[in-house]
């Protein structure tokens, strides 16, 4: 393992307790949620910190993400393939599959952050995308996902977001993302269910939700 990822695994994030998220509901219920339960202010709420390393392996806990769809002037939205070699990331399970989502750990300096989840993610999108601040036209939060189908899902909780920017060129900073473009809803649906490309869980999963939004 390199000095990258040991240095990242071993950074204090936010987590939460399960009884503190679910305290009301059925935590394997259903995998997405709209807002009947405000998990974002029982997170909040209840936060604290641990270790990354503990943390992937606690199922007792769940780490909040926040998820960025990005959306441009066009309606078009932003996919990428994780590169699948060289890569710094621990979640090696997650290498060589399309997605449409911005995310990143909710680390012990965001808690200065008003809102340390969305604001986080936003720091995320300009850092990774290289969009700056003035391109961000607005952040919305949609819905919330719990996936108890495989030990990532297990430690995680996502807070979905759509982020809307105005059309602007950039370059990607992070170069563990590859092949990056905006689709519109109609070919991501065609990435999706074709079968020719490897989907990571999450995207199959918002996908719904968002068609419905976006209509």
């Amino acid at each position: 393992m390199n000095k990258i990822v040991k240095d990242k695994m071993q950074r204090e994030i936010m987590v939460v307790s399960n009884k503190a998220i679910f305290w009301d509901i059925e935590k394997e219920s259903k995998f997405y949620y709209n807002f009947e339960v405000n998990f974002e202010k029982n997170i909040l709420d209840n936060y604290e910190y641990m270790i990354r390393w503990d943390a992937e392996i606690n199922f007792d806990y769940k780490q909040p993400i926040g998820y960025g769809i990005v959306i441009n002037d066009d309606n078009k939205i932003f996919v990428y393939k994780r590169w699948w070699s060289w890569s710094n990331a621990w979640e090696h399970r997650l290498h060589n599959k399309i997605a449409f989502w911005v995310w990143g750990h909710i680390e012990k300096d965001d808690q200065y952050f008003e809102n340390p989840i969305s604001d986080s993610l936003i720091r995320e999108i300009e850092e990774e995308l290289n969009i700056k601040h003035e391109n961000v036209k607005s952040v919305e939060a949609i819905w919330y996902i719990n996936n108890e189908m495989d030990e990532v899902s297990k430690v995680h909780i996502w807070i979905a977001y759509i982020v809307k920017i105005h059309n602007t060129n950039f370059e990607l900073l992070d170069w563990e993302l590859d092949n990056w473009e905006f689709v519109s809803l109609s070919e991501l649906e065609l990435m999706i269910f074709s079968g020719e490309y490897d989907v990571e869980s999450w995207s199959k999963i918002i996908f719904e939700p968002l068609k419905e939004y976006l209509k």
